[in-house]
């Protein structure tokens, strides 16, 4: 059936007939608020509010902009998970001045207490709140939060059963639960909220990570022990979980010796999964045995699947002790850790059965040796422990060549026999060595030649250390340690006499790299010469006497370096005019002061701090010696007097660069 077109005529024609079905409806008061009109034929649609009542309650056409509050809610929640209270209160009563938020602002308020500490006021906020609410499950968990900062573990189980109750899952409620519970530290309540959940959920290792560190908080070591070996056999990559969760939590060395030896036993089993024996190594480490973590261990190198957690674990043993506090770097299980790695590392580069495991395991033990080297974890015999160092080496550029930590331990070996075992000469034929690998990168070429030059100058052999640093200094390729060769060199030039070409020298090097670390000791000293070159009445014989301590300290003679240093001091105070700044004084009594302090001669060093206040306050180190200073009283247990140079500090040097270190110092001295 053909259609025919729309023409302009029949358009009108419609508009006209629609005018007058318009002019013969009913009156516009039908619709009035929008509602609809009843089409014919058709029962009535119902009829919508007026629009003033589908707005919330007490809001009015153009009184609030309702996304403005939302807005401003959302900025409240942001304040309160930023725990702003202040701003976050002030807020609050700004938005409480609309009642269409009365109900939103609710829960907002007890978050509000409860980030101010006042849980008391939290409690009758959510229990007025749950009496409108019953079955919100949200504010009964808040309830069961302030419950327990209250102590009051009965009413707090109460609330966390209608919690859970009321929770849309099961799962997830009884995890936050539980988690609350260990938080408040009510074990028992976390144990039986576990136990009651598992049957509920007919899941037999729910949450058997937290199980098991709630048994042991119990003090059920071996239940603890069993539960822990349930879990990992269920799930052996949650060993780092579980590992972290009983050590963070209700682990106690020392007194945990039941669960070590359950959880041994029950991993001795033959049906056993690896990650039992290695939590059991683990917890051995922690007890300072590693020989009894290496028998635990040693006996999964073979195993295909033993090797691969093997080194998984060793990793992560490997990034907490790189992460260690201070406080803890030369702790006994920090030793007991590096003890038991080196050997099971060597094994595993050894006998472990997939030829990339091997490789892992070679950069891991590279890693573990400049690691120990680093600290100083090398036992109770470092001669033996260096040259065992140096066969480890050896095995791990024979299994991977490339390794990332190879040559970095080689050149932490290097310093360690230089500096600590005092032992330069065979440091540098050690370094021989290593620059003639041709699998060394450029870069660690670089910082070769720089240590070799280094071990050199220590031994004594200053002619061949002169030769390798010029070399190195001359290579465009490595400007930065190109750099530090040049700061030795100019070290040597002063030590040597040449005071014009050591002047010039640290001018060079401070300009060329002025963010080096050695810049501004080049600058110091730079200047320095330059003052006592044109003193007419020291010049010479003053540096001369400086130069002896130098050269000491640049030939790795420590007792020399401090004698040398008392002589430059008594005599430059005796020739220099006092009422002249004296810059080169000033750095030999702060190196002579430091010098003391390393020998064990508090007192004297002290001595020298105080005189480099008294006599140079306007110089370059008096704020640097009020530092010292305070942390050697605070060491020696006199804060008071600690606070004193402190606060003498800010006050007469506003702005010294290490002000804000200063300042925490001073917060953490006792009151």
């Amino acid at each position: 059936m053909s259609q025919r077109p729309v023409t302009l005529s029949r358009l009108s024609g419609l508009l006209l007939v629609l005018a007058a079905l318009a002019a013969s409806s009913p009156p516009a008061a039908a619709q009035q608020d929008g509602n609809p009109p009843a089409a014919p034929g058709l029962p009535p649609l119902p009829a919508r509010p007026p629009l003033s009542e589908r707005l919330p309650h007490g809001a009015r056409p153009g009184a609030v902009d309702i996304m403005e509050l939302r807005r401003r809610l959302g900025e409240l929640d942001r304040l309160l998970l930023l725990g702003s209270a202040a701003r976050a209160e002030a807020l609050l009563a700004d938005l409480a001045q609309h009642s269409a938020l009365e109900r939103e602002l609710v829960p907002r308020r007890i978050k509000l207490a409860q980030l101010k500490g006042d849980h008391a006021e939290a409690v009758l906020l959510c229990r007025r709140a749950v009496a409108d609410e019953p079955r919100n499950g949200g504010l009964w968990r808040e309830l069961a939060k302030s419950l327990l900062a209250v102590d009051q573990p009965d009413s707090a189980r109460l609330a966390l059963d209608r919690f859970l109750v009321f929770s849309p899952n099961a799962r997830s409620a009884g995890i936050v639960a539980v988690d609350m519970l260990r938080t408040a530290t009510r074990p028992r309540a976390a144990l039986a909220v576990i136990d009651s959940l598992r049957g509920v959920l007919r899941e037999p290792h729910f949450l058997g990570i937290e199980r098991a560190a709630v048994l042991l908080a119990v003090d059920r070591q071996e239940d603890a022990a069993d539960e822990a070996m349930f879990e990992l056999a269920a799930g052996p990559f949650n060993l780092a979980l579980l590992r972290t969760s009983l050590l963070d939590g209700p682990y106690q060395p020392g007194r945990s010796g039941r669960f070590v030896s359950r959880l041994a036993a029950n991993a001795a089993r033959p049906d056993a999964p690896p990650a039992a024996l290695l939590l059991a190594a683990d917890l051995e480490l922690v007890e300072g045995r590693p020989e009894a973590a290496l028998a635990l261990s040693l006996p999964l190198v073979p195993r295909p699947d033993g090797a691969l957690q093997l080194m998984q674990n060793a990793m992560v043993l490997l990034r907490e002790r790189s992460q260690d506090a201070p406080e803890a770097q030369q702790s006994p299980q920090a030793q007991a850790t590096i003890d038991y790695l080196l050997p099971l590392l060597d094994r595993l580069v050894e006998q472990a059965a997939a030829p990339s495991l091997r490789v892992r395991a070679a950069d891991a033990l590279a890693e573990a040796c400049e690691l120990a080297l680093g600290r100083g974890l090398l036992g109770a015999d470092p001669r033996g422990a260096v040259a065992r160092f140096d066969g480890l080496l050896a095995r791990v550029r024979a299994a991977n060549p490339a390794s990332e930590f190879l040559y970095s331990s080689r050149i932490r070996l290097a310093t360690y026999r230089r500096d600590v075992l005092h032992e330069p000469a065979e440091a540098a034929r050690g370094l021989e060595r290593l620059a003639t690998d041709t699998n060394l990168p450029t870069e660690g070429l670089a910082l070769v030649r720089l240590t070799l030059g280094e071990c050199y100058l220590a031994a004594g052999d200053t002619a061949r250390g002169r030769q390798v640093l010029t070399a190195l200094g001359r290579d465009p390729e490595f400007r930065e340690v190109g750099g530090n060769a040049h700061y030795h060199l100019a070290r040597l030039d002063l030590a040597e006499g040449h005071y014009a070409t050591a002047r010039d020298r640290f001018a060079v090097i401070a300009m060329d790299n002025p963010a080096a670390p050695y810049a501004n000791d080049a600058l110091d000293l730079g200047l320095a010469l330059a003052e006592e070159l044109e003193n007419p009445g020291g010049g010479p014989t003053i540096m001369g006497a400086y130069a002896a301590s130098v050269y000491a300290d640049l030939t790795a003679r420590p007792a020399e370096r401090l004698a040398a240093l008392e002589r430059f001091v008594q005599e430059a105070s005796m020739r220099l005019d006092p009422a002249e700044p004296q810059h080169l004084l000033e750095r030999g009594r702060w190196e002579l002061a430091q010098a003391l302090v390393a020998a064990g001669r508090r007192a004297d060093g002290l001595a020298q701090l105080d005189a480099i206040v008294a006599g140079h306050p306007d110089g370059r180190y008096p704020a640097a010696a009020l530092q010292l200073k305070g942390r050697l009283l605070a060491e020696d247990g006199r804060p008071e007097a600690a606070r004193e140079a402190w606060q003498r500090l800010l006050s007469q040097y506003p702005g010294f660069l290490f002000s804000d270190d200063v300042r925490d110092d001073l917060r953490r001295l006792p009151h």
